[in-house]
C-alpha cells in the first residue's frame, strides 16, 4: 500500500497541470466567441462549464460569469445577467467591471446589482467613488452592442424618409416634425417636377404670343417650387443623417459604433476586433 502513494502523487503532479491547460483553453475559446459578439453560443457554452464549478479558479469563474452576464444583458434578459453578476460577487464583493472593455450601461446595471446585493447580504451599500491615483488613464472607445443595433435600424429608414430614423429611437415631436415635414417635401417634390415637364410643353408647344408670357410664368413657378421642394428634401435629409449620428440622446449611438473594438483579457491579453456588416 505504501507503494501507491509516490504513483498517486505523481499523477497528482501531473494531471493537475493537464487539467489547468485545459481550463485555459476552453476559457480561450469562449473569450474569443465573446469578442465575436456569439453570446448565444457564449451563454451556452458557459451554462456548460459552470456545471463543474470545483475544476475552474476563483479567477477563471468570475470571467466564466463576467462573459455570460454581459451576454445575457446583451440580449436583453436582465433577470439571467443579474444572476450571473451575483454569482460573482459571492466570489468576490469587491469586484467591479472595467471601463476599458465593457459598455458604461452594463457597468451601471452591474453597480445597481452590486449595491442590491451588498444590502441584503451586508446590511450596507457600498459606494461608487471614483479615486484619484497616479495613473495615466488611456480612453478606449467601447462598443454598445445593442446601441449599434439601435443605430442600424434608426439609419435604415433615415437613408429613404428623413425623420422615421427619429422615429425608431424614440416617438416624440421631434421626430414626427421631421417625418412630416420630409414626405411633405417629397410629395410636392413629386408633384412638380411632373407639373414642370406639364407646364414646359404647354410653354414649348405654344403658338399665340399672347398667351406664350402666361405660360412661361406658369412654367417658371413650377421649376421653382420644384427646386424648392428638392432643396428641402436634401436639406431635411443632411440634418438628421448628421443628428442622429452626433446628436442623439443615446449617446453610444454615434460613430464610435463602428470603431474597432478594444477588449482586454486576463488570459488573452490585448485583442482588436473590428467587423464589416453586410
Amino acid at each position: 500500500m505504501n507503494k501507491l502513494f509516490p504513483i498517486i502523487f505523481l499523477c497528482l503532479v501531473f494531471v493537475k497541470p493537464l487539467l489547468s491547460q485545459d481550463n485555459k483553453e476552453v476559457i480561450k475559446d469562449l473569450t474569443q466567441k465573446f469578442s465575436h459578439f456569439e453570446y448565444s453560443d457564449v451563454i451556452e457554452e458557459a451554462s456548460q462549464l459552470i456545471k463543474d464549478k470545483d475544476q475552474f479558479t476563483k479567477l477563471e469563474l468570475i470571467e466564466i460569469y463576467r462573459m455570460k452576464g454581459i451576454a445575457h444583458f446583451s440580449m436583453l434578459d436582465e433577470d439571467q445577467a443579474r444572476l450571473s453578476f451575483i454569482e460573482i460577487l459571492k466570489i468576490d464583493t469587491s469586484y467591479a467591471l472595467s471601463p476599458s472593455n465593457t459598455s458604461p450601461k452594463i457597468i451601471s446595471f452591474f453597480d445597481k446589482v452590486k449595491n442590491e446585493y451588498l444590502i441584503s447580504v451586508e446590511g450596507k451599500q457600498d459606494k461608487i467613488t471614483v479615486v484619484k491615483h497616479d495613473t495615466v488613464y488611456v480612453p478606449v472607445t467601447v462598443r454598445d452592442t445593442l446601441a449599434a443595433h439601435r443605430l442600424r435600424q434608426a439609419l435604415l429608414p433615415s437613408l429613404f424618409v428623413p425623420g422615421t430614423g427619429h422615429l425608431v429611437l424614440g416617438s416624440n415631436l421631434k421626430s414626427w416634425t421631421l417625418t412630416t415635414l420630409s414626405i411633405a417635401s417629397i410629395a410636392t417634390g413629386i408633384f412638380y417636377i411632373i407639373d414642370t415637364n406639364k407646364k414646359e410643353k404647354e410653354y414649348l408647344q405654344e403658338t399665340d404670343l399672347n398667351e406664350v408670357s402666361g405660360k412661361y410664368n406658369k412654367y417658371n413657378f413650377s421649376y421653382r417650387m420644384r427646386n424648392l421642394a428638392i432643396i428641402s428634401y436634401v436639406t431635411l435629409w443632411l440634418y438628421c443623417q448628421f443628428d442622429i449620428l452626433f446628436f442623439s440622446d443615446e449617446k453610444s449611438l454615434r460613430l464610435s459604433s463602428y470603431l474597432p473594438d478594444i477588449r482586454v483579457s486576463p488570459f488573452n491579453g490585448f485583442s482588436l476586433n473590428y467587423q464589416i456588416k453586410f
